[in-house]
């Protein structure tokens, strides 16, 4: 199995009422031994060897959400009959998946009692619960031409983004200028931690949130405007999920004060940065930087 956007671990619950024929709860066995129940069947084709899948999906603990696919804001998908060939076991999404037809909904029963490290929210249970609907089938042909699709789209995406590249420079180093000569300081807000931050621009809707994928464009240079990264130049924002120590502790908490669209400024004092041995070469021990960001997304 070939597993291409985010691994579904999951599916969505209300959606199981909206199918054509309800079905028991009765818990049916696949062909690797996982245990299901098929919610709604709509007694469509089923895909063939090579086909991709679309699907969304929720991980469940009992009646606790722990993920949704459509928090992700992109369908994840499988390719069917791949895992056995190159040697590997299939996964209960795949095996239960390549029996079902489109508009079929399930839930998949994964045993948890004989794994040592627990996913997260799952560490005092025994269950996954895995919801699943089948959305679409698409041949290698289809999957090929959407593929294509998607590259055109990030490609036209990145060239808005790299055009962008110069206007931003400019700004950030005005910003760094300013705030060396004191000429930020009405501006200013700073949190207990110590990290400052203006914001240039507001977003709309709700702060980012601990666990939440963010996707972030971003400028940081030094105090005296040595530029050490950026993403503008490259055209593609960074990803990651916020609050879990995959950035410096300036970025998960600085962050976590904006909401979606917001574009500000961070002055990261070094004990939420890199610290005292800073990030060799670009930047030295202690240093405070400075990052001009734009929240993209939160998902």
């Amino acid at each position: 199995m070939r597993i291409f956007a985010i691994l579904a671990l999951l599916a969505v619950a209300s959606t199981f009422a909206c199918q054509n024929t309800a079905v028991g709860n009765e818990r049916e066995v696949s062909a690797t031994g996982y245990e299901y129940v098929v919610h709604t069947s709509a007694g469509g084709e089923k895909p063939q060897e090579g086909d991709y899948v679309y699907f969304h999906a929720q991980m469940r603990n009992a009646d606790s959400v722990v993920f949704t696919s459509r928090s992700q804001g992109q369908e994840p998908f499988i390719q069917i009959g791949s895992a056995s060939k190159q040697g590997r076991p299939v996964s209960p999404v795949e095996d239960v998946l390549k029996d079902l037809s489109v508009g079929d909904s399930v839930t998949i029963f994964i045993s948890l009692d004989t794994i040592p490290n627990k996913p997260r929210g799952f560490e005092n249970s025994n269950t996954m619960y895995y919801d699943v609907v089948l959305n679409s089938i698409k041949n290698q042909e289809e999957y090929m031409a959407d593929l294509q699709k998607i590259r055109q789209e990030m490609a036209a995406k990145a060239d808005i983004v790299k055009a962008r590249a110069p206007e931003i420079d400019a700004f950030a180093q005005d910003i760094g200028k300013k705030y060396a000569s004191g000429a930020l300081d009405s501006e200013i807000q700073t949190t207990a931690s110590g990290l400052k931050y203006v914001i240039h621009e507001a977003g709309e809707g709700p702060n980012a949130e601990p666990g939440k994928n963010v996707s972030v464009q971003y400028y940081g240079m030094l105090t005296d405007g040595t530029i050490f990264d950026q993403s503008f130049t490259r055209g593609e924002a960074i990803k990651f999920p916020l609050g879990v120590g995959r950035v410096i502790q300036g970025w998960d908490e600085g962050l976590a004060l904006l909401n979606k669209g917001t574009k500000a400024t961070f002055f990261i004092p070094s004990d939420l940065g890199y610290g005292a041995t800073g990030s060799p070469p670009k930047i030295p021990a202690d240093a405070e930087l400075i990052f001009y960001v734009e929240l993209e997304d939160i998902n």
